[in-house]
């Protein structure tokens, strides 16, 4: 960072901290109607935790239609949930920061946690969304109280527990490409210390691309969810709840258009178009996964805190197939296998509030076991002798255990400064056997034996900060934390010359924040500035292994990120209500040399998918038209400004700034409602990722984001 930088950003921390002193004139009571989150492991105000926090209710996922995770893609400052047009790459952005979602041995920057469990990978996270509580967000590292590797941020989702009273509830949602998305939902009392939520999801759609080749609908949907929660009160001060889940998917995803055709260009089998969604290929994607688990969380109350053990158990199983030329050739198609099981154990004690001390203490294990196989099919029309259907495979079964024990402590000086304190030992022990099974004419190589690898990693994770409340919920404070990612393996990359190791990744993270709430709950305002600085960045690279250019990850960066986030919501009026936010983000590598195999330089650069400026709005309209019929309107936009799909920043490996326009218009009858919906309906054409080709570098290919749809909903209750 530039002292000039440096300047700016005091500067504006010094004219917020002015702002801030002067406490809002509604500011004069608890909040009424203030948002909870468990950000911090602990109910709490979201005007009481001391990082930037972000919460979206269920009920304002139902008001934007939010059925997938790319609903809620750019909606929160400074991040971006890239699903991409398939369901396993999943890339999430925090303040610039992400993960390669390919390489299974590179842990997330970014922890997600479905009601406290940590997914640990990325292929789970892209499922349908339904029957939520609410989601949070928390930027900047969050290493003490979270499970692993949360370096960048943490995702919670919240689902929904069983009412008190029997009730039922069902969205049914038609539309265009024959989408038709079913959702239904049922607390059932057996007694009051007896609850059963039951809730079941299944999204249907015809693809967004055509393969004009084979006929096939590309970039589909098919899914079948379920969950069910049970609440027991075991006995006076003790719950026990059990949850299950499950999912389903057969698709044809991940289909590819080109963009430049490389040395196809001119050809018969060039593609003309790259945004016609139309590709011809004779190999259609394909895409399966299955996903469950299971856990039980039971909370006592101890001492006047809450002792709360969590154990979880997940699996899911993955196959894809992909066309890599891009043509209606036969040349070669790729895809991975995975079969992924994770068992984990969280036990923590949550001490009492409103003393001069409070505090949070526990420890954590996962052990997560991962076997995944690369298969490469090479056709006649790539290597001649072949007569198609010769395999080449890279197998490699990963292990990982994982011990931490954490701690946190807030000590009150009086009723407006308290500290913040936490601490986090974590211990990560990784191991790898690898293998290749060439094809038969060693076209890409040489079979290779197995090898066995481990490592371990050891760290100390701290943060503190300093909070001053000059009115109830009003909250300044100024944080540090450091943040850790495990090192590890790139398990596709492994070689008898290269271990394809890489080692630790570390943050150091210096925070500004300031939040507001009315007493009425009808204004909240929140803003955030941030310095990130990352060192032994683990960054994916073509590097010279042996003589032969070869993608792996290595410590090979330094960068840092500093930047701006506001957040607003406003309500006006029983009728009307608006909220947004706006983020200003510069995150550039610091050091990158030799980032690739001829010694490029990408020191300077701008960090992938990191938008310099990002902002989102919505606004609700309410208004009755005759007893017990209320008009009810929704409208939201987000914006992006040009992000890099490369480190290199090469502008074909770019795409430019856009905005996506969605809206809402229906009745609302009390126990039901019908509404009408578009999403994206300037039909934007944008890009979800773009790079150059597989068997010929020259090509550039990219997917694209989901072209103007619309539809009708209908949601009842009972």
């Amino acid at each position: 960072m530039s002292a000039a930088n440096r300047a700016g950003i005091l500067a504006a921390a010094s004219g917020m901290a002015l702002l801030c002193v002067v406490p809002s004139a509604y500011a004069q009571s608890a909040a009424e109607e203030e948002v909870i989150v468990t950000a911090q492991r602990r109910e709490q105000a979201i005007t009481d935790v001391p990082a930037s926090v972000s919460a979206m209710g269920g009920g304002e996922l139902a008001a934007r239609g939010v059925d997938r995770l790319d609903g809620i893609a750019s909606v929160f400052p400074n991040v971006s949930i890239n699903t991409g047009n398939g369901l396993r790459t999943t890339d999430i952005t925090v303040r610039g920061i992400s993960s390669e979602p390919n390489n299974p041995g590179i842990d997330q920057s970014v922890g997600v946690f479905v009601d406290g469990v940590y997914q640990g990978r990325p292929t789970t996270i892209n499922t349908s969304v339904y029957d939520l509580d609410r989601v949070e967000v928390i930027r900047g590292p969050q290493g003490a109280l979270y499970g692993r590797n949360t370096i960048a941020g943490a995702i919670n989702f919240i689902t929904q527990t069983p009412g008190d009273e029997t009730a039922f509830d069902f969205a049914v949602s038609g539309g265009e490409y024959d989408a038709l998305t079913l959702y239904a939902g049922a607390d059932l009392v057996f007694s009051p210390q007896a609850r059963l939520r039951v809730s079941a999801s299944s999204q249907d759609r015809q693809g967004l691309t055509q393969n004009s080749f084979t006929g096939t609908d590309m970039d589909n949907a098919d899914e079948v969810g379920g969950r069910v929660t049970f609440v027991l009160d075991a006995a006076p001060g003790m719950q026990l709840t059990l949850r299950a889940d499950a999912a389903t998917n057969r698709t044809n995803a991940g289909a590819v258009e080109v963009l430049n055709n490389g040395a196809f260009t001119g050809s018969p089998v060039a593609d003309a178009n790259p945004e016609d969604r139309s590709v011809a290929v004779n190999v259609d994607s394909r895409q399966d996964r299955d996903v469950w688990g299971a856990s039980i969380q039971a909370d006592w109350s101890i001492g006047g805190g809450e002792l709360t053990s969590l154990t979880a158990y997940r699996e899911y199983q993955w196959w894809n197939v992909q066309d890599n030329d891009y043509t209606i050739l036969d040349m070669l198609s790729t895809g991975i296998g995975e079969n992924q099981s994770q068992f984990s154990q969280e036990l923590r004690y949550t001490s009492p509030t409103g003393g001069v001390f409070d505090y949070i203490i526990g420890a954590y294990y996962l052990h997560e076991t991962l076997d995944t196989i690369a298969h490469a099919t090479i056709g006649p029309d790539l290597v001649p002798p072949y007569v198609g259907g010769e395999e080449a495979r890279i197998n490699a079964d990963l292990g990982v255990d994982s011990y931490a024990v954490f701690g946190q402590g807030v000590y009150h000086f009086n009723d407006a400064w308290s500290v913040t304190g936490a601490l986090r030992y974590s211990h990560d022990e990784k191991d790898v056997t690898h293998s290749v099974q060439a094809d038969p004419f060693e076209v890409f190589g040489s079979s290779q034996a197995a090898r066995d690898l481990s490592r371990s990693d050891d760290e100390v994770t701290p943060s503190v900060s300093l909070n001053w409340e000059p009115a109830p919920s009003t909250l300044l404070y100024a944080s540090f934390s450091r943040g850790y990612k495990s090192g590890g393996y790139n398990a596709f990359s492994i070689s008898p010359s290269d271990d394809a190791e890489f080692a630790p990744e570390f943050v150091n993270s210096y925070e500004l924040g300031y939040k507001t709430n009315s007493a009425d709950g009808s204004l909240y305002f929140a803003s955030s500035i941030f310095w990130l600085d990352y060192s032994d960045l683990q960054v994916n690279q073509l590097r010279n292994v042996g003589g032969i250019p070869t993608f792996t990850t290595s410590n090979a960066a330094s960068a840092e990120a500093y930047g701006l986030e506001l957040e607003a919501r406003w309500r006006a009026s029983e009728n009307f209500s608006v909220s947004g936010a706006y983020a200003y983000l510069d995150a550039s590598f610091n050091d990158f040399v030799d980032a690739t195999a001829g010694g490029a330089d990408y020191t300077g650069n701008v960090l992938p998918q990191a938008a310099e400026h990002s902002a989102s709005i919505a606004a609700d309209f309410r208004s009755p038209l005759s007893s017990g019929i209320d008009l009810v309107l929704h409208g939201d936009a987000t914006y992006r400004s040009e992000i890099f799909f490369s480190p290199s920043n090469d502008a074909d490996f770019s795409q430019d700034g856009y905005a996506l326009l969605n809206a809402r218009i229906g009745f609302d009858f009390g126990a039901w409602s019908l509404m009408a919906w578009g999403r994206n309906l300037t039909d934007e054409t944008y890009a979800l990722f773009r790079s150059g080709g597989v068997i010929d570098p020259t090509q550039q290919i990219q997917a694209l984001g989901a072209p103007r749809t619309w539809g009708v909903e209908l949601r009842g209750q009972f």
